[in-house]
């Protein structure tokens, strides 16, 4: 990434730090926000490998109780990791010259590494930033609800799902998300792109595809605007909704036009190091991936 080969990190501290560095690479190549898509289970191997840093540690030091002292010693970096990453993304400026507008998508992981990450990023976001404590603007926090999982008294993640409300109800964040409404609604689940576009469903080779999408641009329709102007006829109205679509279909597929000739070296963390799910070669096109 950059200047920098980067190997597979070796705890979630590191892992962490990594992460800011490719939401701020990510964020200086786009306009608009950036999800990382259930962040719990993506880094939970590396909660699992900080807990194994520290086990040995305990072996070395002859520690009586070594899966206390592992288990401390891992909640304890944990927190600290996602706090750090917090203040990160609440300090970064990217190349547009604002803070990365990033989402975190979690609430789905079970296993003890993941349900670890989720308690790290809900206690961080109520204790607020800073001596005055202030509510964190980004990341932006959506947290997955399903039946069976977290939804009711008695599921195995319900106690999170308690702390997540918990933390709405004092940092406003994070936006629920109900699992089986979004696959109704949408096919498939998935954190929204940003604040509230969800992906459409796409398969490749067979399997549902998320990770690595995204939209081409965006076109907003000012239907009040239209309204006026039609000044109360209905077969006004429509003609010039026609007309405005058109001119919004017109401006996006200009826009995909401009990516034609434009190759991978322009934006390295997208179209060559796996932002946008693809590892191009320098001068390969990038048009060949929409």
């Amino acid at each position: 990434m950059g200047n920098a080969e980067i190997e597979q990190p070796k705890s979630i501290s590191t892992a962490t730090a990594v992460t800011a560095q490719i939401i701020a690479q990510v964020a200086s190549h786009i306009y608009g926000g950036t999800t990382i898509n259930r962040i719990d289970e993506v880094l939970a191997p590396f909660v699992k490998a900080s807990y194994d840093k520290h086990y040995k540690v305990a072996q070395e030091w002859q520690i009586a109780d070594k899966e206390a002292y592992a288990n401390a010693r891992t909640e304890k970096e944990c927190y600290d990791a996602f706090q750090s990453l917090e203040y990160e993304v609440n300090t970064l400026h990217t190349a547009n010259g604002q803070t990365p507008f990033v989402t975190f998508g979690f609430g789905l992981g079970t296993s003890k590494e993941a349900r670890l990450i989720q308690r790290s990023i809900l206690e961080n976001r109520m204790a607020g930033l800073g001596k005055n404590r202030k509510t964190a603007v980004f990341p932006k926090l959506v947290f997955a609800i399903k039946d069976g999982l977290n939804h009711k008294f008695g599921d195995p993640n319900y106690d999170i799902k308690q702390l997540a409300l918990e933390c709405a109800s004092k940092r406003m964040y994070p936006d629920i998300l109900n699992y089986d409404q979004v696959v109704k609604v949408t096919g498939s689940f998935k954190t929204p792109m940003g604040c509230r576009s969800f992906l459409g469903v796409y398969e490749e080779n067979g399997e549902m595809l998320h990770e690595g999408r995204n939209n081409l641009g965006v076109i907003s329709l000012n239907l009040p605007r239209i309204a006026i102007e039609a000044k109360g006829d209905e077969a006004a109205f429509w003609s010039l909704l026609d007309k405005r679509l058109e001119l919004a279909k017109k401006a996006l597929m200009t826009r995909i036009a401009r990516l034609e000739n434009v190759k991978a070296r322009v934006a390295p963390i997208l179209y060559m190091e796996g932002a946008c799910g693809v590892r191009l070669k320098a001068d390969d096109s990038v048009a060949e991936i929409f």
